[in-house]
């Protein structure tokens, strides 16, 4: 095996994008043409059953075979499926992108279900540590550096948050296929081409688009992809978040180590975060991923092949690693260790930290103007022991009020 997504990196959701699971799609999409043909009396009932008893016997195999002289994918099923079950009537009208974009897009659709499943319970999960941590006070970081007080139910509530928005994309996915022949026009199906298509289509569980030329647009696998690529960046933010707290100078939190898990192999003292390190990895690989599908979107005139071969790696590469790196971040979120000293330690570390407080009482207090306030407020180094929470505004009333409305929207 060369690609790790064959091992390393695979997902249940690998299964769906299998030749043979491709094939048995393709295969389904040809049996919903076939019966569109027989309501419209240009196939019999007899010759759809035929098809239909007999697509177990369409293999791999056969096909493959078969593609050896035709040099055509599609064309070497078609030949197999008429081969096995005796009626010449397999593909009567379709073109090649009939069948291939309607059998990715079944593709898509059925993995896309699993993707939301686990992107769910991760929004879940961030909820619930959310509000498990609403009035952890954390310090706040700018650019680096100590800025003023907040929660960790903050950090987890805006993942969260953007979490759901993701979750809503992909709920509002439409996933097209196609039914209208070469260019598009229909031309093979007669007066019937748009019956034949929505009939199919719907059938299939499929979106019919408004317009084709030979294939589905590109814009749409590329807006997918782009979704999917979102969620990476989104997932690998977390991740460098948890990478940068598990330093050995802040150690605020530290990601999941195993009993007998080694961190390195001369320094027996290593915890390393080697779990989030991967998926910000895994980010930079899945989002050049991006590119080639916009490019896709330019192809010549009614439509070229040069989506074709980099389709059959960035599709199932973008899906299946987009569903590794949920599942990842979800058991790093799920065994995360907190360590509130330390997080309590490095709230006290910078008194400065509450100079924004100090600006603010001496102009609503104390009547100076904004500017002058700001100057002082430069000098002000507090003595006393400060208790943060009193420097948290909101911060509780918010955490609680987006876990409420973002459990509010399922």
């Amino acid at each position: 095996m060369i690609h790790p997504l064959e091992n390393r990196y695979r997902t249940e959701i690998a299964d769906i994008f299998e030749e043979s699971s491709r094939i048995n799609r393709m295969l389904q999409v040809e049996l919903a043409l076939a019966q569109a043909h027989v309501e419209q009396g240009t196939l019999t009932k007899n010759e759809y059953d035929l098809l239909f008893k007999s697509k177990s016997k369409v293999t791999v195999e056969l096909v493959k075979e078969i593609e050896k002289e035709t040099h055509h994918d599609t064309m070497a099923l078609v030949e197999a499926f008429t081969r096995v079950s005796g009626c010449d009537k397999v593909h009567l009208g379709a073109t090649s992108s009939d069948i291939v974009d309607s059998a990715l897009a079944l593709q898509l659709r059925e993995a896309n279900q699993v993707v939301l499943a686990d992107l769910l319970i991760l929004k879940n999960l961030l909820l619930s540590k959310a509000e498990e941590t609403k009035n952890l006070v954390c310090i706040g970081r700018t650019h680096g550096q100590h800025a003023i007080p907040m929660t960790y139910g903050m950090k987890f509530a805006l993942w969260a948050y953007e979490i759901t928005d993701c979750l809503e994309e992909l709920r509002r996915a439409k996933f097209y296929g196609k039914m209208s022949g070469a260019v598009g026009t229909f031309a093979s199906f007669g007066e019937k081409g748009v019956q034949i298509q929505t009939k199919v289509l719907h059938d299939l569980g499929l979106s019919v688009p408004l317009i084709t030329n030979q294939v589905v647009s590109r814009v749409f696998v590329a807006k997918y992809i782009f979704n999917l690529i979102t969620i990476v960046s989104i997932i690998e933010k977390m991740a460098k978040e948890i990478r940068n707290l598990q330093r050995s100078e802040i150690q605020e939190l530290a990601e999941p180590f195993a009993e007998k898990q080694t961190g390195s192999s001369t320094m027996p003292h290593k915890r390393n975060p080697i779990l989030s390190e991967n998926l910000c990895s895994l980010a930079k690989r899945v989002r050049t991923n991006i590119l080639p599908a916009l490019e896709n979107i330019s192809l010549e005139h009614e439509r070229d092949l040069t989506n074709s071969a980099n389709e059959r790696i960035i599709i199932p590469e973008t899906v299946i690693l987009t569903h590794f790196m949920i599942k990842r971040i979800t058991r790093i979120i799920v065994g995360l260790d907190l360590f509130p000293e330390n997080i309590r330690k490095n709230v006290h570390i910078d008194p400065a930290i509450f100079m924004e407080k100090k600006m603010v009482e001496l102009v609503t207090e104390q009547g100076l103007g904004r500017q002058e306030a700001y100057s002082r407020a430069k000098n002000f180094i507090s003595k006393e022991k400060i208790d943060p929470e009193m420097y948290l505004g909101l911060s509780e009333q918010i955490v609680l009020k987006t876990i409420e409305l973002l459990r509010s929207s399922e």
